[in-house]
């Protein structure tokens, strides 16, 4: 638990870090007009946590955009439909130790500039446990703190941390 909390910590002094080195590019921070492609693929990696045990794991999927700007006030942001899922390798020496993670959630991208935007997840996450597990189906909340940051393509650079995934990856927006 501790591990967690440093972990959170330290992502959350990144994050504010990472703002700080940027420029901004619109006429005051968080409230520019930047354009948002519809669909967004995701491709992450990283520490998938159960209770006591962790693993190596993999996530991919996919995000619809479901309100485009102004979901809060006057600031750029916006709110997706997401769903990731993938395996979580509990040993690499046995397969039978190889889970299945998910997660559906809604996220809610704020944008500082055209390079960077902080977001929020909330929704529904789970495990299919190996044997040595349980064996069991698992569902629980989902809460998630992240940063994106926009190459010049189409390409996105991502990291979240939440209690059950702390990992990094990147998106295609198309």
């Amino acid at each position: 638990m501790i591990l967690n909390r440093k972990c959170i910590v330290g992502f959350a002094l990144l994050t504010a870090f990472c703002f700080s080195l940027s420029s901004a590019r619109a006429a005051e921070p968080w409230k520019g007009n930047t354009v948002a492609r519809p669909v967004e693929a995701v491709l992450m990696s990283g520490l998938s946590i159960y209770g006591n045990e962790a693993a190596f794991g993999v996530l991919t999927g996919g995000a619809y955009l479901l309100k485009d700007r102004h979901f809060v006030g006057e600031i750029d942001n916006r709110v997706w439909a997401e769903v990731l899922l993938g395996p979580a390798f509990f040993s690499t020496t046995n397969s039978t130790l190889t889970g299945f993670q998910y997660s559906a959630h809604a996220r809610w991208d704020v944008n500082y500039n055209e390079i960077w935007t902080a977001y929020a997840i909330a929704g529904l996450s789970g495990y299919q446990l190996p044997d040595r597990l349980g064996g069991s189906f698992t569902v629980h909340p989902r809460v998630a703190l992240g940063v994106k940051y926009q190459t010049k393509s189409a390409l996105l650079l991502r990291g979240e941390v939440s209690a059950e995934f702390i990992g990094a990856g990147v998106a295609l927006n198309f």
